[in-house]
């Protein structure tokens, strides 16, 4: 009898044989526990062997399975107030844990030694401090937690992952296709409710939370898909020519106004990143934003854009919604503002420290002014400002919101001059990159979608690629 080498054993482990008998093993183990009625049977064990496998053979693989099943992934409601994304939510905290065993084994990656790590570092470091002064620092330490296995999966992990530009095209490949797929299911089941308007905001649950979720995760995928179609040939070019008609045409019949902003900024930026007027841009920005606060703190002018509580309506049609948006009858807009209001007299009370990280829900309703109050004013959902920066500003105050803008001022910097300075499928990555973070803030301006799932790992993992992805530097032509 042959003796069967080590090295041989080891090559059989890594190869198809170990992963197809853990797949059979698993399905067996899950076939009893459903005849048994035992769900830790047919589920948990059978999770915990195919994550073990990927764990210690193919790491790699399940790092880009994560990016597959994020937009898969379905808000699941676990008691207590609380919820997770199944299964995105239990691979991130499993990538957590990976993370941290790479850092520990191979030393922090030199790579991340910049300006962005620098920043996010004392992003968090300040959230831990707000969260020492927050009304609820339980709720906080959860944020802080939260955010955290958000950041070291995306953005340290993928320092040990992505050796080249392959690697960053089989991550998009995943996402989109991921994508895809959950935006067919949300198509089919609003076709079902014949395409309305109205109907649009609940389909595809329990994978999409809401229209909104549906339409901007689609709007991040085209720069994708793009720069796939670029950098690869036929017919792999006409296969994503045809997904992104698809996408474009799915996220047109989501009637989310926010989708059609963002590849208006998406194309505007394009514009500014080659007259290399990035700066200028965010100068002129900031200061409309502070010349407009200001206007509207002079004499308390804000109190004269309350509505009736009468006039404020909800519209049965897109050409009603926008057109209510432009005369301020629309209920949304009007209920963004009651809270936008709250926020500023929250400010006013808490300017440092603010509330606490995840604290404006359990905190702003005092804070109200009872002439912006609209039919919806209750928030049953429990939702949010509806404006991230403003949110960072209320949570975590002055300090915070200032540590959140000089992470992407530098960032978008950073693009601006790498895109001048490198060529072909680098200067398309870049590019690429820059995009889907304007539009990621674009979107954040009438959303807090930073920790959702489905768009704040793409964040974090855009911010990777600009701030450290080694581009072969090259002079442009």
């Amino acid at each position: 009898m042959k003796v069967i080498q080590g090295g041989h054993i080891l090559r059989l482990l890594k190869g198809d044989t170990l992963i197809i008998g853990v797949i059979i093993l698993s399905l067996l183990v899950s076939s009893v526990g459903v005849f048994l009625d035992q769900p830790w049977l047919s589920i948990i064990l059978p999770a915990i062997a195919i994550g073990s496998y990927f764990v210690l053979f193919n790491i790699r693989q399940l790092y880009f399975l994560l990016f597959f099943f994020i937009p898969l992934s379905a808000e699941i409601e676990i008691g207590g107030g609380f919820s997770t994304d199944l299964p995105g939510e239990p691979l991130l905290w499993l990538m957590f844990i990976v993370s941290i065993f790479y850092i520990g084994y191979k030393g922090f990656p030199k790579k991340l030694i910049n300006q962005t790590t620098a920043i996010i570092s004392i992003h968090l470091v300040w959230i831990l401090f707000t969260a020492i002064f927050a009304m609820d620092q339980t709720i906080s330490a959860k944020y802080l937690l939260a955010k955290t296995w958000y950041v070291i999966p995306f953005y340290v992990l993928s320092a040990f992952i992505i050796k080249e530009n392959k690697d960053i095209k089989t991550i998009f490949k995943y996402f989109v296709g991921g994508t895809f797929i959950a935006s067919i299911y949300f198509f089919i089941q609003h076709f079902q409710l014949d395409l309305t308007y109205l109907s649009r905001t609940n389909a595809g649950q329990p994978i999409w939370r809401n229209h909104v979720n549906y339409a901007v995760t689609i709007v991040i995928n085209l720069p994708m898909l793009w720069y796939l179609y670029k950098t690869s040939k036929h017919p792999d070019r006409l296969l994503y020519l045809v997904m992104m008609s698809i996408l474009t045409f799915f996220m047109y019949f989501a009637y989310a106004r926010i989708s059609y902003l963002c590849l208006m900024t998406g194309f505007g930026y394009l514009i500014v990143l080659k007259l290399k007027m990035t700066k200028v841009v965010i100068l002129l920005s900031i200061c409309i934003v502070i010349g407009g606060l200001l206007w509207l703190q002079h004499n308390n002018q804000y109190l004269h854009l309350a509505q009736d509580h009468d006039t404020v309506i909800m519209q049965s049609d897109f050409g009603g919604k926008v057109n209510a948006t432009t005369s301020g009858n629309d209920i949304s807009t009007m209920e963004r503002l009651h809270r936008w209001v709250a926020s500023y007299n929250m400010i006013k009370d808490k300017p440092i420290t603010g509330v606490g990280p995840a604290n404006f829900y359990n905190s702003y309703k005092p804070y109200t002014v009872h002439s912006f109050e609209t039919y919806v004013s209750d928030n049953p959902e429990r939702s949010g400002i509806h404006n991230y920066y403003l949110m960072v500003l209320v949570e975590q105050g002055f300090i915070g919101l200032v540590i959140f803008l000089a992470l992407v001022i530098i960032s978008l910097i950073k693009v601006e001059k790498s895109y001048h300075s490198s060529t072909g499928s680098n200067r398309m990555l870049i590019l690429t990159s820059g995009i889907i973070i304007v539009m990621i803030l674009t979107i954040n301006t009438v959303n807090d979608m930073i920790e959702v799932i489905k768009i704040g790992g793409i964040f974090f993992f855009m911010l990777f690629l600009i701030s450290s992805y080694q581009l072969e530097e090259q002079p442009s032509k």
